[in-house]
């Protein structure tokens, strides 16, 4: 429950944004640049206009630090009353508007999202998360007995899952390759995985940025190899969309699944599919067996409030400036993980190279176990993300983060592991 203060501070700030008429069209933003966005100094960060703008609009009370966007990110207000409105429209006239304008509605959500990771709008499949967007794949593709998947041994269990699935269906090999820890060049990471690839090998499905690690995987690079040798190359984008910007095509991709409600802090039970034209052939689960629409006779009837308030998160974003977003968790991230290995008491997990690191840092405690130091962090209202794996705790460093949150942070952690 709010206390009284913070739900003064709200409550003001919702008026403010809807006197600002952002409801309709989250205007009150100038539309940010995706190229050439300005490095991002964390020395002005207490005046940054991001920063300001963003946290502002957030229901996390000023008194609590939350560093665990990775497991789920706080919408902002636009967005949570864009879906309390579009609800309010549905339930007074549910079916009509339901199949009607409302329906209308969420197919252009596609297009948004086609547009938000540089795709076509036929590539593009409405999930409800991550999760179920991998599991359509692992439902429907085409292996044969003895057929190898390759994944590495830091994975999500929502990708695991799907793998298991085939395994014990299909009778695929899925082998788990090593990742270095912490990783320290692309290419290291990159001859990891290609040595690990044989003759049966017919699919590699890994995070475009690690949940354990927050390691960002080289799939430029590893997708030159799998196109060479005809294997499917599968993203889990679930801790990748919001923290950094995104194109499908470039990272050479068959298909990308990704969440709504993690760093693009949208409505929760929401997300998105990409299947590749020329992967679509291999992939023809159920759930598209009557189009890719948004609401189709197999997909049945969908959440268009939440589906609708996922487009108003992508605006969002857009408006705020992708790329400015990176630049600011990039910066954020360095600044911790820096201040982390100070601590003489703890093992970085996450890697410092620019071109694998996120906006995620991690590390394992030497002389805790995680979940007492995340309790002990949690009395100050410093929220982080306990990771069974490793002993470890991750911390996630969204644009709504300050300098002095992690510095706040720091210090706690310090007396905690010092207790």
């Amino acid at each position: 429950m709010l206390c009284k203060t913070s739900k003064n501070i709200t409550m003001t700030s919702r008026r403010k944004f809807i006197k600002a008429g952002l409801l309709s069209g989250l205007t009150a933003f100038p539309l940010a640049s995706y190229s050439n966005a300005p490095a991002f100094d964390l020395q002005e960060h207490a005046q940054d206009d991001l920063y300001t703008r963003v946290r502002k609009q957030l229901l996390v009370p000023p008194n609590r630090i939350y560093l665990n966007t990775g497991t789920l990110g706080p919408s902002p207000l636009p967005v949570i009353e864009k879906v309390a409105a579009i609800t309010r429209q549905l339930e007074a006239n549910p079916g009509p508007e339901n199949f009607g304008s409302l329906n209308s509605e969420i197919e252009q959500v596609r297009e948004k999202v086609a547009r938000f990771i540089h795709a076509e709008r036929n590539e593009v499949v409405l999930t409800r998360n991550t999760t179920e967007g991998l599991n359509l794949i692992a439902q429907a593709l085409h292996l044969n007995a003895g057929d190898e998947i390759i994944t590495t041994n830091l994975e999500h269990g929502g990708l695991e899952v799907g793998l298991d699935f085939l395994k014990a269906t299909r009778g695929v090999t899925v082998k788990k390759v090593e990742l270095p820890l912490p990783a320290t060049n692309p290419d290291e990471v990159v001859r990891v995985i290609e040595k690990s690839i044989g003759p049966s090998t017919r699919m590699l499905v890994l995070s475009h940025v690690n949940t354990i690690t927050g390691l960002v995987m080289p799939f430029h690079a590893l997708s030159k190899i799998t196109q060479s040798k005809n294997i499917f190359l599968v993203a889990d984008g679930a801790q990748a969309a919001g923290m950094m910007a995104l194109n499908v095509a470039h990272m050479g991709v068959d298909a990308y699944a990704t969440s709504g409600h993690k760093w693009l802090l949208g409505p929760k039970e929401t997300g998105f599919l990409y299947l590749k034209k020329d992967f679509q052939e291999q992939v023809k689960p159920v759930f598209t067996f009557s189009g890719f629409t948004a609401y189709s006779a197999s997909s049945g009837t969908r959440n268009v409030a939440n589906l609708i308030g996922l487009g108003a998160t992508l605006d969002w974003h857009e408006q705020l400036g992708v790329e400015k977003i990176q630049s600011q968790t990039k910066a954020l991230a360095a600044y911790c993980l820096n201040e982390l290995k100070k601590i003489k008491t703890i093992s970085i997990l996450s890697p410092e190279e620019s071109s694998l690191a996120s906006g995620i840092v991690s590390f394992s405690p030497q002389t805790f176990k995680n979940n007492q130091v995340a309790e002990k962090l949690a009395v100050d209202e410093i929220i982080v993300k306990v990771l069974p794996q490793l002993n470890g705790i991750r911390i996630s460093c969204h644009c709504f983060v300050s300098k002095k949150d992690l510095d706040q942070f720091i210090t706690a952690l310090k007396k905690v592991l010092a207790a």
